[in-house]
């Protein structure tokens, strides 16, 4: 049997903001009752915190310091090997309704059979948004209110579509600004909200780059009070994105496509919502922006609702995909699926897992005069780092920033960074040299034999030369 694929991915969506994965309030009962169906990765981590360098790697299964791709809105040709093409290849119908953010634009018609490219940015346009943590009701009949639209086309394609398809729905919910339209604007009220527990911390040994970007986007203006609309829009926003779940999981049955379609639901980064007094993201690696929610769904594997806490990397998720789907995976693509790991209980997939962003400038030092900024624009994506877990222990290093080192097993919230103390110091090495290694090995092709390289496994052989030429 050849499955459908249907590929739903909310933008910058915290996994602690679903009740599968923790939240206490929120109620998101369509994506909990997804996850009960199948598999939740608890400890996958994406590519990079930010839009575009993210979904690039999760799409061709390469790291950021490979295809190099590293502002928000990058896409890369669509003649390195991805999850798309190789679906296309294979007969599949492709259908893709909302933000790209992966493909070179240009060419995107030879990519899609049917699409609807629309990516809003930050709402930048919008009277209502005063500033990076403003909330506002938005209105249902305007331009800017798209989550429901894109839902209702995603449901034709799937009931229209004969042959296997892949549809991929791209939601701009949760992504800032704070704002969604009725019912959702009211659904959770602020006095409710507790502040972050992360809200207020700050150290000195925490990336200069933080308080350039507090600065910047004047979050000395944010009260408790705007902090808590803001994170009770956002919460709106993740039910709205949670009904639509249940919208597209509901047509499956109704057209009885729900015994052959493999469902993946991630996102592609998370959000600081407060985290250290920011908002929206920046080139930084706390869990809030890396860790990403990962359910999985298979109408024959007996999942079950299982939580697995074993570490995965996004650029695993496309070669999982491609086990999954009965199609050969190119030796270009650098990850590995994790469905034998799954299935045969195994705790440990990963030894670590990698993350990198920023750009190629240096890291802005010192705010700059009269400069402010709403969503995370110049000079907020500057200066180049990455991080590596392995086990308990994370380590972020920057080109020319403050590094950090959290125990996440003793402080969940990163609050304590141990980089530089003397006590830590062996550790601190340790997961330096790990860092490097990782950093070194990202276009080793584990796969790939030795020898000349075949043009069946894509037109450029990655092991010596760029991914795009």
């Amino acid at each position: 049997m050849a499955y459908n694929l249907l590929i739903i991915m909310p933008d910058q969506l915290r996994a602690d903001y679903l009740s599968c994965y923790g939240h206490p309030t929120i109620q998101t009962q369509h994506i909990d009752a997804l996850s009960r169906q199948g598999v939740q990765l608890n400890h996958c981590y994406c590519a990079a915190p930010l839009c575009g360098p993210s979904r690039i790697s999760m799409v061709t299964s390469t790291y950021v310091g490979e295809h190099n791709h590293r502002n928000y809105g990058s896409t890369i040709s669509p003649d390195v090997p991805n999850l798309v093409c190789e679906l296309k290849r294979n007969g599949y119908r492709t259908g893709m309704f909302g933000k790209n953010h992966m493909l070179t634009e240009e060419r995107l018609e030879e990519v899609w059979d049917e699409m609807d490219n629309i990516c809003l940015g930050n709402y930048d346009g919008h009277p209502d948004y005063l500033h990076s943590f403003t909330a506002f009701t938005l209105d249902k009949s305007h331009p800017y209110d798209i989550t429901g639209r894109l839902t209702d086309e995603t449901v034709d394609f799937i009931e229209r579509t004969k042959q296997p398809f892949l549809a991929w729905v791209n939601y701009q919910d949760p992504h800032p600004a704070f704002c969604c339209p009725p019912p959702y604007d009211s659904m959770f009220d602020p006095a409710d909200i507790p502040l972050p527990p992360d809200w207020e911390v700050r150290d000195n040994g925490e990336p200069i780059r933080n308080e350039v970007r507090r600065r910047h986007s004047e979050m000395e203006l944010c009260s408790e009070e705007d902090i808590k609309k803001a994170i009770a829009f956002y919460m709106g926003k993740v039910r709205y994105v949670d009904d639509c779940v249940g919208k597209l999981m509901e047509t499956l049955k109704k057209c009885g496509k729900d015994k052959n379609t493999i469902v993946l639901f991630m996102a592609d980064h998370g959000e600081l919502l407060g985290c250290r007094g920011m908002t929206h993201k920046l080139p930084a690696f706390y869990d809030c922006l890396t860790r990403i929610p990962v359910i999985l769904y298979h109408p024959e594997r007996n999942w079950n609702g299982k939580c697995w806490d074993a570490l995965v990397e996004e650029v695993d998720i496309t070669p999982t995909l491609l086990e999954l789907l009965e199609i050969s995976k190119p030796c270009s693509m650098v990850g590995h699926s994790f469905i034998r790991s799954l299935e045969n209980g195994e705790t440990v997939f990963r030894d670590s897992v990698l993350s990198e962003a920023g750009c190629g400038a240096p890291t802005c030092r010192e705010p700059i005069a009269g400069h402010k900024i709403k969503a995370p624009s110049n000079p907020t994506h500057y200066g180049a780092g990455a991080m590596v877990r392995r086990g308990a222990y994370k380590l972020s290093i920057y080109a020319d920033d403050h590094g950090e080192l959290f125990d996440l097993e003793h402080d969940p919230l990163e609050t304590e960074n141990l980089y530089g103390n003397p006590q830590w110091a062996q550790i601190q090495n340790e997961m330096t040299l790990l860092l490097l290694k990782r950093v070194l090995s990202v276009k080793m092709r584990e796969d790939a034999p030795y020898g000349v390289w075949n043009e069946a496994w894509g037109p450029i052989d990655p092991r010596g030369e760029p991914l795009e030429m």
